[in-house]
């Protein structure tokens, strides 16, 4: 009986990860659209800031998870999270040309755009 349960466990946890990763995923995908359009984008640069834009996402996700594990105080959380997001705007300002502060306006519409869906 605890290897059925176990075993069930298991598989909803595996499932839940995974239909977690292909939100984000999906997410990611409307987010470099959306630059490719606004920027003029190619598919090599679209390719890349999909790929910079995961790897943020990526380390949000790390970083919660550590904090809310206890194996990172909730300073250092923000803290990882300020290096990700810093680097991913480098990043972003890199590929599209175009300054940070330039693109601030079209960042902020976006994050919101994308916390209602």
């Amino acid at each position: 009986m605890k290897k059925i349960v176990f075993t069930l466990l298991l598989i909803v946890a595996f499932a839940s990860s995974y239909g977690q990763s292909k939100w984000h995923k999906q997410q990611n995908q409307i987010f470099v659209d959306a630059a490719a359009k606004e920027y003029g984008l190619d598919d090599s640069q679209k390719e890349k800031l999909y790929d910079v834009r995961l790897d943020m996402v990526t380390a949000y996700m790390d970083s919660n998870k550590a904090m809310k594990a206890g194996d990172i105080t909730k300073e250092e959380m923000r803290a990882k999270n300020k290096e990700a997001s810093e680097t991913f705007h480098t990043e972003l300002a890199k590929i599209t040309g175009k300054p940070y502060k330039e693109m601030k306006p079209w960042l902020d519409e976006m994050r919101e755009k994308m916390n209602k869906k």
